[in-house]
C-alpha cells in the first residue's frame, strides 16, 4: 500500500525509525502502559525484549536486534504486523477506560483513511464470509473470537492486549438479491494505543489473517 504514501518514508524506514525510539524508552513503563512484558538485559550492553500478543501469536520484540520474532514459528516477521506492535509499543499514550464498541468512521481524524478502511477492509470481510457465515463462525473461534449478542454474526477479539476488534456480518439473502454486509470497529480507548492510520493497518491485518485462517480450513 506504499503508492498511498501512508508510511513515512516508506513501510522499512518507518519502522527503523520507531524501533530507534522505543530504545529511548522506558521498558517497565511501556511494559505497563501497554500491557506486555518486559523482559530485562541479562548484561549492562543489552537492551532487553518485550513480550506481546497479538490475537493468538506471540511476538518477541528484539531490542538489540531491532526484529520482531515470532516465537512459534521462530523466525523474524516483517511487515505491516511488524510495524504495527513496534508503534503499539513506541507510541501508546495509555488510559481510557470506556470501552463502548466504535465504528472506524466515528475516530477522529479517520475521514483521509475512510475509503481505504471501505476497498480493504469492509469489502474483503464481506466479500469472503457473507455467502458463508459457517466458515466465519470457524476463523472466529480459531482466531480466539468471543460470540457477542449484537448486531449479525458478531465476534469480538484481543488483538493487541489494550486494543480490541469487533468484527459483525449480515450474510447475503440469495433468493432476495440482498448482499452481504460487514462492520468492524475498535474499542473506545483504542485510540490512546493506535493512531487512526493504525487503527486502518489493524483492520487489513484482521482480515488478511481471517482470510488465511479460512484458506487453512480448506486444505483441511
Amino acid at each position: 500500500m506504499s503508492q498511498w504514501k501512508i508510511f513515512e518514508p516508506s513501510l522499512e524506514g518507518e519502522y527503523a525509525r520507531v524501533i530507534k525510539e522505543l530504545l529511548s524508552r522506558d521498558g517497565e513503563e511501556v511494559a505497563k502502559k501497554c500491557g506486555v512484558i518486559y523482559l530485562p538485559p541479562r548484561s549492562k550492553r543489552g537492551r532487553g525484549r518485550f513480550i506481546v500478543n497479538l490475537l493468538t501469536k506471540t511476538y518477541s520484540v528484539e531490542l538489540d536486534r531491532g526484529e520482531i520474532v515470532d516465537l512459534i514459528a521462530g523466525r523474524e516477521i516483517r511487515g505491516e504486523i511488524a510495524l504495527l506492535i513496534a508503534r503499539y509499543l513506541c507510541y501508546s499514550s495509555g488510559g481510557g477506560r470506556k470501552e463502548d464498541w466504535i465504528p472506524y468512521d466515528r475516530f477522529p481524524g479517520s475521514k483521509q483513511y475512510r475509503s481505504l478502511f471501505d476497498r480493504y477492509v469492509i469489502r474483503p470481510f464481506a466479500r469472503s464470509f457473507g455467502y458463508d457465515p459457517e466458515r466465519y463462525k470457524a476463523v472466529c473461534k480459531r482466531l480466539g473470537g468471543k460470540r457477542e449478542r449484537l448486531g449479525g454474526l458478531s465476534y469480538s477479539f484481543n488483538f493487541l492486549p489494550r486494543v480490541r476488534i469487533l468484527t459483525q456480518l449480515w450474510k447475503a439473502k440469495k433468493e432476495d438479491y440482498i448482499p452481504p454486509t460487514a462492520n468492524l470497529s475498535f474499542n473506545h480507548s483504542a485510540r490512546y494505543y493506535l493512531s487512526v492510520r493504525d487503527l486502518f493497518l489493524a483492520g487489513r491485518i484482521m482480515v488478511e489473517l481471517m482470510e488465511a485462517e479460512a484458506k487453512k480450513l480448506e486444505k483441511r
